[in-house]
């Protein structure tokens, strides 16, 4: 059986130290698809903005009612200080890092890492304008909540009286 998986060559440039070409694939088809969003930043709901290429990002989820626009975002493990959340005109940033809890020990092996870390801004474009002086954000058990009161609309409805001159 050994000499089987000798035959192939991927696995034989694996063990010889090269890049597993399923691994290289996956790369290239990530960097083609992070440029193809180059320049639209602001366009849309929501717009990533990464320092490198597999950077970690937090999930988000955008809802609405008639009275508030909510941002729902999922950053488990960190706590309220790896965080911040910025507010300007109709743009909301959620920015920090998510820090390697484990340090591999003297001796250690590890076989397979699927936690992502580092730093993140994530900007999400709000639908409506809201009020900034109303604006709340509550953390728990990993999920940040922004609560964002829509401003009232002043009546586009208004009664003129006439006067004779």
């Amino acid at each position: 059986m050994a000499f089987m998986s000798s035959l192939l060559p991927w696995r034989r440039d694996r063990e010889l130290g090269a890049r597993d070409p399923f691994f290289a694939f996956r790369e290239d088809m990530d960097r083609l698809f992070e440029g193809l969003w180059q320049g639209f930043e602001s366009e849309g709901f929501f717009a990533l903005k990464a320092e490198k290429a597999g950077a970690w990002t937090p999930g988000v989820a955008l809802s609405e009612t008639e009275s508030e626009v909510r941002v729902d975002a999922d950053l488990p493990g960190l706590g309220e200080k790896d965080f911040e959340v910025v507010l300007e005109g109709d743009l909301l940033t959620l920015k920090g890092e998510k820090r390697a809890e484990h340090e591999a020990s003297r001796g250690e092996t590890r076989h397979v890492v699927e936690r992502a870390y580092g730093r993140f801004e994530r900007a999400i474009k709000l639908p409506c304008e809201v009020d900034a002086e109303r604006v709340t954000a509550n953390y728990k058990n990993g999920v940040l909540r922004v609560t964002l009161p829509k401003v009232e609309a002043a009546s586009t409805v208004r009664r003129i009286e006439v006067r004779s001159s």
